[in-house]
């Protein structure tokens, strides 16, 4: 199991950190709202980070990764996307810096590379995965170079041993993933982007994950079906039909209810894990 390290940057609130105002790149706020225990609050303006604030961050992300070792966990996934800190610093968008740590794309991935160096000096690059989200506008996010600056990070890293690359694609046919397959001679896996805030396919994203599977994709991931179907996995490969998520807001409040309550496939109301297989398509190339 590996444990994910993340940092929010903007996507921070000081109701959820005891007053102290987030960070990011540059002091540019996030085009939504934040969830914090007293309900949904307007973003605030970022403070910007100094250089002192990244060597930090950087040293604390190391810091993380040890903390996961020591508690048992077989490596760390360093996440780069979503709207989060690392890919806060990656795009136009969001990071207008005039230093090292901005401008052309060799600064704007300086940051990241620098903790995922960090990382892996740690607790062993193989033991290591990165994750990244070219071109996804999750959390306000705009990206007008993206072709450009992810070959650059991915050359950047072609040599470090890192144990995986984990990318979100929209189209498995476009340049960026072909790029990357070509030059990342690591294991690669693949998180369709499904439409959000939208349903989910009919399949799950069944489909998607055969199209990145056939594109050069070593694994699949899959997050949001999981919140609804605890056993995901199988109903892919049956061809089960799934539980859809009853209701967004569950996803961002505690308690029980749509926690732990969504039935798996032999408990489903009016099915048995016999009609399922009776009716199963052929299995497909297995996904993680």
């Amino acid at each position: 199991m590996f444990l994910q390290l993340q940092h929010g940057g903007r996507i921070g609130h000081p109701d959820n950190s005891g007053g102290l105002t987030p960070v990011a790149p540059s002091p540019i706020a996030l085009p939504d709202t934040i969830f914090t225990s007293g309900g949904h609050r307007p973003a605030v303006v970022p403070r910007e980070m100094t250089t002192e604030d990244i060597r930090e961050t950087v040293h604390d992300f190391a810091a993380g990764a040890r903390r996961a070792d020591e508690a048992g966990f077989a490596g760390v996934e360093v996440h780069g996307g979503n709207g989060y800190l690392l890919h806060q610093f990656l795009a136009s968008g969001t990071n207008h810096r005039t230093d090292a740590y901005g401008g052309s794309a060799a600064g704007r991935i300086r940051f990241v590379r620098e903790v995922v160096e960090a990382v892996a000096e740690a607790i062993g690059p193989d033991r290591v995965g990165l994750r990244i989200a070219p071109g996804v506008t999750a959390n306000g996010m705009h990206e007008d170079d993206a072709d450009d600056v992810y070959p650059a990070l991915v050359d950047a890293l072609s040599d470090s041993g890192l144990g995986y690359l984990h990318v979100v694609f929209a189209d498995p046919d476009e340049p960026l993933f072909q790029h990357i397959r070509k030059h990342w001679a690591g294991t690669l896996i693949a998180n369709p982007a499904l439409p959000w805030p939208g349903p989910l396919p009919a399949d799950g994203g069944r489909h998607e994950v055969e199209r990145l599977l056939a594109a050069g994709a070593d694994l699949v991931s899959l997050g949001r079906a999981f919140l609804a179907n605890p056993d995901l996995v199988e109903r892919l490969r049956v061809g089960a039909p799934l539980n859809p998520l009853r209701d967004r807001g569950l996803m961002y409040v505690g308690g029980a209810d749509g926690y732990t309550d969504y039935p798996a496939l032999e408990t489903a109301p009016g099915r048995t894990e016999a009609s399922a297989t009776a009716s199963a398509p052929a299995p497909a190339p297995a996904a993680s």
